[in-house]
């Protein structure tokens, strides 16, 4: 896993032409234009546009970009407001899903049964603890998992014990779905996920302190996130 390389400043890029090329390249905006809501990092592997540089791509969809953002007012840790928007392709997906779903959204019979709605929502749960759970890192196999969870053994290793957590932890959520998210539920539900599942038990439950820095990164000390000071977390 790595970072996606950072784009170049637009300033940057600006600098680096006379102010006529600028217009000639704000007059091509509409050939710029790509239907995915492309990253640098993937632009770059792609044919730019006749005419347009990489950078000048770049340009064109970044400035086409900022002309619909919306501010919010969440900021990150720079004090920035974070901006967002609503690309083209969204509002044809969005539009299809209106089309498609008229008249045509359903229940699944299972669900409505009384006989099979029971079996049924088990049956999501443990689909559900499993997929999270593999894609947290597990490796054991769906047939074994499900096994364990309907046969009620204990967990024999780290991870059947992070699907049998996650399928727990989400029973118990059914039965707290109308309380109020409080920081003391939130605890609960973090005990709930973690037991025996790490060396830092004793850290479950509760904020992190001071004294306890984490940084997201790799094996080759590639940081990829700096989470908020413990002191802010609350």
């Amino acid at each position: 896993m790595r970072m996606p390389r950072k784009p170049p400043t637009l300033s940057k890029i600006v600098e680096k032409f006379p102010s006529g090329r600028l217009m000639e390249i704000f007059d091509l905006k509409e050939v710029g234009a790509t239907k995915k809501y492309l990253h640098w990092d993937k632009l770059i592997h792609l044919s730019p546009p006749a005419g347009l540089s990489h950078e000048e791509w770049w340009l064109v969809l970044k400035f086409g970009r900022g002309q619909l953002l919306k501010e919010i007012p969440l900021q990150d840790k720079e004090g920035k407001h974070f901006n967002f928007m609503i690309p083209d392709s969204i509002l044809e997906q969005l539009h299809n899903i209106d089309l498609g779903a008229g008249g045509h959204i359903g229940v699944p019979e299972p669900i409505t049964n009384p006989d099979t709605r029971d079996q049924y929502f088990v049956s999501s749960l443990i689909e559900e603890a499993i997929t999270s759970s593999q894609l947290e890192g597990a490796t054991t196999t769906r047939k074994v998992a499900k096994e364990m969870i309907r046969a009620g053994r204990p967990a024999r290793d780290r991870s059947e014990r992070m699907i049998l957590n996650n399928f727990l932890t989400m029973q118990r959520i059914g039965n707290l779905k109308q309380n109020p998210l409080t920081q003391e539920l939130i605890f609960e539900i973090h005990r709930l996920v973690t037991h025996e599942t790490w060396s830092g038990d004793e850290a479950a439950g509760r904020f992190r302190r001071p004294d306890e820095p984490i940084v997201i990164g790799n094996e080759e000390n590639e940081i990829f996130h700096t989470p908020p000071k413990a002191e802010e977390l609350e």
